[in-house]
């Protein structure tokens, strides 16, 4: 039908234009003005209408909700099946602007009105982890008018157990992201941008929603900019940059790593990476893309304070099987869409090995663009211990202070909360005796995915594994940790989830023997590999200024030799 009005306006409109009489010549406009529109009222008018609306189970109050709805897809002999992230694509809503897009289903604002087309749907209504999922389907009929209303109940309160979610980098977007937040119960993000809503700016949003009788959002909203992400890492409230100019992402990066250490180095004794101060104006620095290849020269500056063991690899909208920027880990030719979540922790434990003190971070990440917020979180606990007694941190500082302080785990899914002889992720546990200690693990998990496994980890090793039946038998009880050398332990938790790696992992905690950190030679051969291989590939690299990378590449090998030196567990 489009296709025919171009014709009819192409061939008869010269002709019906021709000077006419006056009354004529309006008409034939007009009549040519509403036949040209028909097509596109035509292309657009549904068959049906459904308003939804999503409330708080225990208030009965309007709140705001992802939906991700599908068709059902009949798929016929010897076809390619349609994945359920296809069919969440194909179905938006398209009126009214009481949703907003998130790239995986959209948020309803209290409620939504969706021009929809005869068939029949199905439905998945989430809030984040804390809520559980409702799902179902329904039918549209032609000139249908259907309400459906869903009450959504709450499995967890992690505030009111002292633990806040947030989202360690998510691509800017002003307009809507106080609402997808709020839809998705995540209390604090870092936004990859130098602007942020203000305090004016959020009152006023505040405002309008309550004339409009609009969900209240959550209160208090900390969005923190700034956040820039260059050559796989992040920088947290990057000032200024002296380094020369270039269009080489990898070598500004290094410089600025370079600029960063000459600074801190001029500071005082306390300004050492386990000392810094938590003031959020102070520079951080994360490993974005864990699979980057100068990694081992950006872990050499010694610079870094934060990894991402959950980011965007991980996500709802497509299955990466590797990613298209940097060193794949392993040559491994059946891979999974679980592998690189795998992998990427792997690295983090090879990390911890080789002596470093990194926290975990997780993020929607900056490749995610309209990716649901918060859905690789951060939960965060305040500083009171026993952890049983932590209280919720009150603003940002204090969330960005316990993630650099390591009171954390990071999640896609499952809601884990550990302790080790009673002290939170972060702690360590110091002695200068010789002999060995115990220390017991502790946890509450909440899940709404089904679980492969719960682990224990030591020195990356598995110390326990259990099933869920198997850990629910044994009445929640795991085999204490029997210490006998420097080294870290963290806990975690990973589900069936065959799309991506789905999981749940602790901060660490450190045991430290007479002041000595593990270094173990598996983990130091891991990076010094890497550093080679880097290496390579930078020579055969067109465009690379191989002199200006050879002051960071003698670094590296120096730091890496001195950490061969120092190692002290196979």
């Amino acid at each position: 039908m489009r296709l025919f009005s171009q014709i009819f306006v192409e061939r008869f409109a010269i002709r019906w234009l021709r000077p006419a009489g006056r009354c004529q010549g309006v008409w034939r406009v007009a009549f040519l003005l509403i036949f040209a529109c028909l097509p596109c009222s035509w292309a657009f008018t549904a068959e049906g209408t459904l308003t939804i609306t999503a409330t708080d189970e225990s208030s009965g109050e309007p709140t705001l909700a992802r939906i991700e709805l599908t068709r059902p897809t009949v798929t016929r002999p010897g076809a390619r099946a349609v994945s359920r992230v296809q069919r969440v694509r194909k179905v938006k809503p398209l009126t009214l602007g009481t949703s907003v897009e998130t790239g995986f289903g959209f948020v309803i604002d209290g409620s939504a009105k969706l021009d929809l087309h005869e068939a029949a749907y199905e439905f998945r209504v989430s809030r984040g982890p804390e809520y559980r999922v409702i799902s179902g389907n329904f039918s549209i009929e032609k000139t249908s008018e259907d309400e459906h209303g869903f009450a959504l109940p709450r499995i967890l309160d992690m505030r009111s157990k002292g633990w806040t979610s947030g989202d360690c980098l998510v691509p800017v977007s002003r307009e809507s992201l106080p609402i997808r937040m709020t839809a998705e119960d995540l209390h604090v993000v870092m936004t990859a941008s130098d602007q942020a809503i203000t305090d004016d700016e959020l009152a006023d949003l505040r405002a309008t929603r309550e004339r409009r009788e609009l969900p209240a959002l959550i209160d208090p909203m900390w969005i923190i900019p700034r956040a820039e992400s260059v050559g796989g890492l992040t920088f947290y409230q990057p000032a200024a940059s002296d380094s020369p100019a270039t269009t080489d992402l990898e070598l500004t990066t290094l410089q600025r790593l370079a600029q960063l250490a000459s600074t801190r180095n001029s500071e005082s004794p306390e300004s050492a990476p386990e000392n810094r101060g938590a003031a959020i104006a102070e520079m951080r620095v994360a490993i974005e893309n864990p699979f980057t290849w100068p990694l081992p020269v950006y872990l050499a500056s010694d610079q870094v304070d934060g990894y991402f063991v959950l980011g965007d690899w991980l996500r709802l909208d497509r299955s990466l099987m590797q990613m298209k920027d940097g060193r794949p880990f392993s040559d491994r030719k059946d891979r999974l869409a679980t592998t690189l979540g795998r992998e990427a922790e792997q690295i983090y434990w090879h990390l911890l090995n080789a002596g470093f003190r990194i926290v975990p971070l997780a993020g929607s990440g900056d490749e995610a663009d309209l990716h649901p917020v918060g859905y690789n979180r951060l939960y965060v606990a305040g500083d009171a211990e026993p952890i049983g007694e932590s209280k919720p941190v009150e603003n940002a500082t204090q969330w960005w202070a316990g993630a650099w302080a390591g009171r954390s785990f990071a999640t896609n899914g499952p809601l884990l909360i550990a302790s080790l002889d009673g002290h939170p992720p972060g702690h360590v546990f110091e002695t200068t005796s010789a002999n060995s200690f115990e220390l017991t693990p502790e946890l509450s998990l909440t899940v709404r995915d089904p679980v492969d496994y719960l682990e224990v980890i030591h020195n990356g090793e598995v110390h326990y594994s259990a099933k869920l039946d198997e850990y629910a038998k044994a009445k929640g009880k795991i085999p204490p940790i029997i210490v006998t050398e420097s080294g870290w332990a963290v806990i975690r938790v990973v589900t069936l989830l065959e799309d991506h790696f789905r999981a749940a992992t602790t901060a660490p905690w450190y045991f430290q023997f007479n002041g000595r950190q593990r270094v173990s030679k598996r983990s130091v051969d891991v990076f010094q590999e890497w550093l080679a291989d880097y290496e390579e590939h930078l020579r055969s690299t067109s465009g690379k200024d191989l002199a200006a990378y050879a002051p960071f590449i003698r670094g590296a090998r120096g730091f890496w030799q001195s950490r061969r030196e120092a190692i002290n567990a196979r």
